[in-house]
């Protein structure tokens, strides 16, 4: 049992560390199409691409933190 829940923590800190690059990404991207002066077009992308990569992000937390609440419940 310890090693499936470990697996699951792991799964869960591997989703919510890669959340954050793609947020890290997304953001340094929105950060280089306004400094360019970027079409509206591609700046309206990178600003999407962002607010998907946080949504992700604030998912991969809630599941990385549900893994780690303790459950009286399920202890012995």
């Amino acid at each position: 049992m310890a090693t499936t829940a470990s697996s699951t923590e792991a799964r869960a800190a591997a989703r919510f560390s890669a959340a954050s690059r793609r947020v890290e990404t997304a953001f340094r991207i929105v950060r280089k199409e306004a400094y360019a002066g970027a079409c509206d077009a591609r700046h309206t992308l990178a600003l999407r691409q962002l607010e998907d990569a946080l949504n992700e992000l604030a998912q991969a937390e809630e599941e990385f933190d549900a893994t780690l609440t303790f459950d009286p419940k399920t202890t012995n």
